[in-house]
This record gives structure tokens, sequence and C-alpha cells, in this order.
């Protein structure tokens, strides 16, 4: 931590609470942002256009799901507000200014929202008393590295508000996940990095209070485009496990991928019915726009794109359609892309459902949304869970949720029932002799659960 310098100003400022941190975007990354710094003491101001956001960080609500116990206080904070009038930041004298919102549209980046927040932050800037510290602006948000020359520093230039003079610059993507306790923003390294030695200084002692660990980057470019690369190698290693389920059908692929991952330097890929979120499915976007779409090094992230892109449809053609062609009354098992959490972002149950959108009954449910939310996003209705997968003859397990694992389920699924189950959630269950199961990868749609006679390393969500 840098002892004398704008660093040290700007913490003691914030830990005494004469200045505050600003937070655009209150959705998981900026929510959890406030949480974490308001619970070392710092006061936090949340900006976000969505009043029902702002309500909930209003209410101690930090994250959209419960199940997240570090993320979620029932009670209010003190330490933390949010807003939906960008001029409340002027009157609490904030310092520091994290940007966290979205910079995707639908599959693509976007900078939009970014183009449009940082001129508020600008107006901020010029309208506050900082009390002798310059402000900072920080991307938290997933960003291609060129939009710091692009968007950023132009819209402050712009706003009169000079880079390394009246403001400081700077990237500390996140990398943390939101459930369990593992890889948290407390527990994993944090990378930074500032336009100026200046600017990465601060942020070294700022991330120092919620952060074991600090790794600073040479600039903010290249602390930004280390999330866009971490989550392109993690993209390309799931696209290939897939592509390999498909490739060879004769051989049990997920057993095959199980085994290779007992060497030390290969990582547990399990196939899937596609690869969903935030952030996995869009680095490889991000990373051909920073390369160039017609790079010709980029070829095999432009083939893996494409593959992902209606993934489930390719698995249903060449897999699924004969396993499922007689069911009648299908439902989909989860609607979030990942286990426990309320967020479906590019979620393979989208594409599911419109694959299977002639089934005469197609239901789905998801136990962190609401009927009314399953009507809305999906245009179906959903069941009672577990009671009601006795009226079903097809089941499509796509979110291993902690509900799904943990329900009895054998003695509610009627015979002759199909079971596709996306990551082996049910696959030491014990079902009637009639039911088929089949979990994604596997050799054989009949008996795939008797292709592998030893326990295996249990595999998480893409």
């Amino acid at each position: 931590m840098d002892g004398t310098g704008a660093g040290k100003r700007t913490v003691d400022a914030l830990m005494s609470q004469t200045a505050a941190l600003g937070v655009w975007g209150c959705g998981h990354i900026g929510a959890s942002a406030m949480y974490h710094f308001s619970r070392q003491g710092v006061r936090c101001v949340g900006y976000d256009i969505a009043a029902s956001r702002v309500q909930e960080i209003r209410e101690g609500r930090f994250l959209t799901t419960d199940i997240v116990p570090t993320g979620h206080v029932r009670e209010e904070n003190p330490n933390v507000t949010a807003t939906t009038n960008w001029r409340d930041m002027v009157t609490n004298q904030v310092v520091v200014h994290l940007v966290a919102v979205p910079t995707e549209r639908g599959a693509e980046p976007s900078s939009a929202a970014l183009e449009d927040v940082i001129p508020l932050i600008c107006e901020v800037i010029r309208q506050s008393d900082t009390v002798g510290i310059v402000p900072a602006v920080i991307i938290e948000s997933t960003i291609q590295p060129t939009w710091i020359d692009t968007v950023v520093l132009p819209k402050l230039l712009a706003s009169g508000v000079h880079p390394g003079v009246a403001v400081l610059v700077g990237a500390a993507p996140r990398r943390d996940w939101f459930s369990g306790s593992e890889h948290n923003l407390e527990n994993l390294p944090r990378i930074v990095g500032g336009s100026s030695d200046e600017a990465t200084d601060l942020m070294v002692a700022l991330y120092s209070l919620v952060c074991r660990e600090i790794v600073p980057a040479r600039d903010a470019y290249h602390a930004a485009f280390t999330k866009v690369i971490e989550n392109l190698i993690r993209f390309q290693g799931l696209a290939l496990g897939n592509t390999l389920s498909l490739a060879f059908p004769q051989y049990d692929m997920t057993h095959v991928l199980s085994l290779a991952s007992t060497k030390w330097n290969i990582p547990l890929y399990h196939p899937s019915m596609g690869i969903g979120g935030h952030c996995i499915p869009l680095a490889p976007r991000y990373a051909l726009a920073e390369g160039g779409l017609d790079n010709p090094y980029l070829g095999t992230v432009r083939d893996a794109v494409q593959l992902n892109d209606g993934y489930f449809s390719h698995l249903y053609a060449v897999r699924l359609r004969e396993l499922l062609k007689d069911c009648r009354s299908i439902v989909i098992l989860g609607l979030a892309y990942t286990a426990d959490a309320k967020m479906h972002k590019l979620s393979p149950a989208l594409d599911a459902l419109d694959c299977l959108r002639d089934t005469p009954r197609l239901r789905l449910h998801d136990p962190y949304y609401s009927a009314d939310d399953i009507e809305d996003i999906c245009g179906v209705a959903t069941l009672e869970f577990p009671r009601d997968l006795s009226d079903c003859d097809g089941i499509i397990l796509v979110t291993p949720h902690t509900a799904y694992r943990q329900a009895g389920v054998e003695s509610i699924v009627r015979p002759g029932t199909v079971i596709v189950d996306n990551f082996g959630a049910w696959r030491d269950r014990t079902f009637a002799p009639s039911v088929r199961y089949h979990e994604v990868g596997r050799r054989y749609l009949e008996d795939a659960r008797d292709a592998i006679r030893y326990p295996e390393t249990s595999s998480s969500a893409s």
C-alpha cells in the first residue's frame, strides 16, 4: 500500500467517512462491491436506473439470490444507500467511482451504458468538493481494452475532466463468483491497473481493504484484457468438450474427459447443453472485437462462437431428438445458467425452449423464478416441484440447483419417463427400470449410468 500518496489519502478519507465510494450500476458486481466495502466501514452510494434494484439495496438485499450468505443481509446497512438520481452522488462527497454497468446487449459487447454513465460521473466530479483528493474512476465491468481510449478518456476530456490531473483512471475487472466462500471477492487475487503509477497505487490501497491479494498489472489496458483472456481460455475448453461429445458419439466422452482431468494440468470439462452466462460466452466476442473480426489467428475462436450459438439445437438434432420424440409433456428444470443463482443470461434453457416449442405440453421450473417471471421471460407455465414431475414423460434437467439435487424424485418420476441430465446431478439415483436416463456426453442413451463403474469427481456447471 502506498503510505504517503494518493492511495493513503483516499483510503483515510473513506475510512473516516468524510468521503464516500460511489458505485455506478447496482447489479451483482456493483451490489457485491458495496457489500464488501461497507463491511470494512466504507460509506457506499450506489446508482442504478432500476428503481426495484435500488429498493432492494436499501432493504439490504445485495444480490438477487438468498443462497449467498455473504451477499445478503436482512437488516438495513447504515453504510450503504442507493439512488436513481445520480445527482445524489454530489452531496455524498464521492471520491472513488466504481463503474459496474452492463457492457453487453444480448450476446454482443456494447459500450452504450459506459458511454452514458461517464459524462454523469464527470458532472459529479466537477460539482463535488473532494477535499484535496484527486477522484478516481475505476472500471470493474468487463470491457474491450480499447474502450479506454475510444470511450472513457474521450468522454472525460470532452467534459473538461483531464485524466491524470483532475481524475485518476484504472481497471479492476471482477473475476470472482457469487455463490460459495471459495472463489469470492475476498479470496481471489485481484488484478488492478491504472493509467498512471499514481492510479495503480491508489487501486492497490483501495482494494487491499477487501481483497487479500492484489496483483498490479502493467497498466489499465492489460488489467482489462486479463479478464477477457482468462474467460476466453475457459470458453475454448468448454466448447472443445462439447465438440468432442458430438464428434465421437461412439465414446462416453464425459468419462474420457473425467479421466483426462486426473492429469495435473488439465481441468475437468463436462459436455453440456451449451455455455451460458454473462462472462464466459461473451469473452470470445470481446477478443474478436479487440483483435479484429478478420484476424487470421482467431479462426478457432470464431468457430467456437459459431458452435455455441444455439448449441442445444445441435445437440438435439444429433443426440436428443430420437430420445424425446414420443414425449408429450416435458418440463425444463432450471432457467438460470448456473446453480443456485437467479441469472439466466444466455442460458441453454432458453435454447431448449425454442427447440421444444412444438411439445404439446411444455413447462419450465426454477426455484429462483416466480410463475410470473417464467411466463414473462419464457412464455410458458411452470409446475409444482417435485410433485408435478409425475405428470411429465420428459424431464430436461438443465441447472443443478441444490433444490433439484436434494429432492427425492425417484418415487415421483413415473415409469417410462425420459430424463436428460445436463451435468449428472441425478447420476446416482435409482429410478424405475423403464425410466430412460441420459447424462449429456455419455455414450449410451438407455444405460448411461452403467457406463461408469467407479465414482467420478463431481463436475460443476459452466
